[in-house]
């Protein structure tokens, strides 16, 4: 049995998508004129000077226009002409931009040679490691730094750092530990309580913390971190208290109310997290998040709330209108609602699209046929490269019994799109149904020439030789790479079930078969192959089981089914 079901493409949700944060580092200008360097001006025949202060004002222009490899020339003519390690540090820069980690460790190499105690450039080099996540070489660069500058806090401190970064918790902590008392800052109890907590010692960790607040009540790390803490200690209310203060220390990102409004949901207080919602900024992408938030901890009367504030502030914001047609169907189950809020969303918006498929799609799961047609028509209409109209219009056919029809909607997306394998799938499922077998296994067998792994089409291919008892090792390799992406699949379970049956193996088969029929699937084929294949283990209960299940479901071939219930055992 080939699973020629119609498959909704449309998923609805009431789930706001949560947006992450994400922090580029970016050390060149995003601009870029493609006019060539002014080879026609240079500095020949000029003083050193005046030809430093040329390629200085080059390299200037030059990093204004974009231009980060002609930048790269002129700045690096000027070092060699007038090197200070600022110019170094610059050059380095843009060779990290270009994304050549190589060049500007040499760059760097380069200008220590020439400048053996500027700390800057010891940083830089370390860092340049570091963010390549190379700890050791990070750690030599500081360490030979140190060895000649032992007293020296900000090298100190960034050498602690880096052995927490790299996982050298307890290193860290006998090397913080040895400073002397002048360089211990708030800062190194802060990296000495970030190795604690790397070593699961959270009670120490804490007291470091607390030392370093009681020496900079305003170190807005130390208070992010011991929250942190709290919060995986369970203490919500300390947490609490240390995000409440890093807010006062003015933090006005939404991660910080994100984190108190999980806090509060932690603790099952919906009103408070309310309370918390009122107080925090009203950012939309926050107020989304926020709404996610109380659907997952299963308040959805709390987050219908939050919608309504959002809409009250933006009623004419065409996403905050499609959020509401989605809690309409998933909360209030109000159709005519969610189809009316739909329509609301202008065409010229992003989410008109989406508008209309989604009321397609709510057409279909309600039975409201009368709906699709002019819907179809305006989504062909204001986007002919969209394949999905096509799907729905299809599938309007089918929803009438009206299967040619159906196939020919198919055939014309296919002569539009003929490479489509959805479109294919779709177009082979509709000519198996009307019993044109040859067409639809040619079809899908052309699907796995363009997608070889197709699972659906696999399946497909995989049954229908198994039902025709031919060449049944292919069939099982077929089926079996289609469980490999879908291991779940009870339509999958049943044609191995099917393959194992036919290739005379009725133990194999059996267990493959009470797999699939354990997924709770409706559908008479399954059962009607659970009672063939229950018959062949000897087992007339369950045989009797599956062809009862099966005719309970209205199937096509109830008669032959019957027989094989009257008959022998």
């Amino acid at each position: 049995m080939n699973d020629t079901r119609p498959r909704s493409f449309v998923s609805i949700t009431a789930r706001a998508v949560a947006l992450c944060l994400v922090f580029l580092l970016s050390l060149t200008a995003c601009a870029r004129k493609k006019t060539p360097p002014p080879e026609a001006t240079n500095a020949k025949g000029i003083s050193a000077e005046a030809a430093a202060d040329y390629y200085y004002l080059l390299y200037l222009d030059l990093k204004r226009q974009g231009r980060a490899k002609d930048a790269v020339d002129a700045l690096d003519r000027l070092v060699n002409l007038a090197p200070t390690p600022e110019l170094y540090q610059d050059l380095a820069n843009l060779y990290w931009g270009l994304a050549m980690p190589d060049k500007t460790r040499e760059t760097l190499e380069t200008a220590l040679k020439r400048f053996p105690e500027d700390k800057r450039l010891h940083f830089y080099l370390a860092n340049s490691y570091l963010l390549q996540r190379r700890f050791d070489e990070a750690t030599k660069v500081l360490k030979n730094f140190l060895a000649r500058h032992p007293k020296d806090q900000a090298a100190s401190q960034e050498l602690g750092a880096v052995l927490v970064e790299s996982g050298r918790f307890q290193e860290a902590l006998e090397y913080l530990g040895r400073l002397p008392k002048d360089q211990r800052t708030p800062a190194v109890a802060y990296y000495e309580s970030k190795a604690y907590s790397g070593l699961n010692k959270r009670h120490q960790a804490i007291e470091k913390l607390r030392q370093a607040l009681r020496e900079d009540p305003n170190l807005l790390a130390a208070w992010t971190e011991l929250a942190n803490i709290y919060e995986q200690e369970n203490d919500y209310r300390q947490a609490e208290e240390a995000y409440l203060r890093i807010i006062d220390l003015g933090e006005e990102g939404s991660e910080v109310w994100l984190r108190l409004l999980k806090l509060a949901l932690k603790q099952k207080a919906p009103e408070k997290a309310l309370k918390i919602i009122s107080q925090a900024p009203k950012d939309r992408t926050f107020l989304f998040e926020a709404m996610g938030l109380f659907i997952e901890a299963g308040y959805p009367d709390a987050s219908a709330q939050v919608l309504e504030r959002l809409a009250q502030d933006q009623p004419n914001n065409p996403d905050v209108i499609f959020i509401r047609a989605l809690m309409a169907i998933e909360q209030d189950k109000d159709l005519d609602k969610a189809m009316a809020l739909l329509a609301q969303i202008p065409k010229d918006s992003p989410f008109y699209e989406k508008s209309l498929t989604t009321r397609l799609q709510l057409c279909l799961d309600n039975n409201q046929l009368d709906q699709i047609p002019a819907l179809v028509a305006e989504g062909k209409g204001l986007y002919p490269d969209r394949i999905e109209f096509w799907f729905f219009e299809a599938l309007y056919h089918e929803r009438r019994s009206e299967l040619p029809k159906s196939g020919e909607v198919l055939k014309k997306a296919l002569q539009k799109w003929p490479d489509n394998p959805e479109a294919m799938y779709r177009y082979g499922v509709v000519q198996e149904r009307l019993k044109n077998h040859a067409e639809a296994f040619a079809i899908m067998e052309k699907i796995l020439t363009i997608d070889p792994a197709n699972p659906d089409a696999m399946n497909f291919v995989g049954y229908s030789l198994a039902d025709e008892n031919r060449d049944l090792d292919r069939a099982l390799d077929l089926i079996n790479r289609a469980l490999l992406i879908s291991p779940d699949n009870p339509y999958y379970l049943d044609s191995l079930a099917w393959a194992y049956f036919k290739k005379g193996e009725p133990q194999k088969a059996w267990v493959e078969i009470q797999r699939s029929a354990a997924k709770g699937v409706e559908d008479p084929a399954i059962w009607e192959h659970y009672g063939d294949i229950a018959k062949a283990v000897g087992d007339p209960q369950a045989a009797a089981k599956g062809y009862a299940k099966a005719l309970s479901l209205n199937p096509e071939n109830a008669q032959a089914i019957k027989q094989k219930m009257e008959g022998p055992q």
